[in-house]
């Protein structure tokens, strides 16, 4: 059985992406399809969340086996998607930026019971895809931010000095 699931932006109103899993792959295999088709950096905290139908978010899949006890929490490594995934108009999110709530929105639009599907695959990609995370513009650092940067670590440390100074040395405890 093969999972169609179509991915969707709120930030970029043209961005769809068209994927396609069989139902043994794993939440992580979905995960290192839309990351690898995005062209994101594999190593950023990325989690799926199961929607009810208002887009409420009701069981988590997680890169990170946080240890949580009870609830709906799911590890992405060991939990294949026929576990989760169960009906065409089924919602997922898919959050790939912790810090600043940003997500996309994964509907399952078709299941196809008579193929076969050994890797997963991407059948559409339109559009502007969203950056991975926000302010990503990198300054090149020249010569004289690296002394202004000693300049200020040096008066960090007299101040520490100031303190020793004005309080006297601490006693090992």
């Amino acid at each position: 059985m093969i999972f169609h699931f179509e991915i969707l932006s709120q930030e970029q109103k043209n961005f769809k992406l068209e994927v396609e899993l069989a139902e043994i792959h794993s939440f992580f295999d979905f995960h290192s399809i839309i990351q690898k088709s995005l062209g994101y950096e594999s190593h950023q905290l990325a989690s799926f969340f199961i929607a009810d139908k208002k887009g409420i978010k009701e069981k988590e899949i997680s890169m990170l086996d946080l240890g949580m006890n009870g609830g709906a929490y799911y590890i992405m490594q060991k939990t294949s998607l026929s576990k989760l995934i169960y009906s065409k108009g089924q919602k997922l999110i898919y959050t790939f930026d912790f810090l600043n709530d940003r997500s996309l929105i994964i509907e399952l639009t078709d299941i196809i019971m008579e193929k076969n599907l050994s890797e997963p695959l991407v059948t559409l990609k339109l559009g502007d895809t969203p950056q991975q995370v926000l302010g990503e513009d990198v300054e090149i650092i020249d010569q004289e931010s690296n002394d202004l940067q000693d300049d200020k670590t040096s008066l960090l440390f007299a101040e520490l000095e100031d303190y020793t100074e004005i309080y006297g040395e601490m006693d090992d405890f």
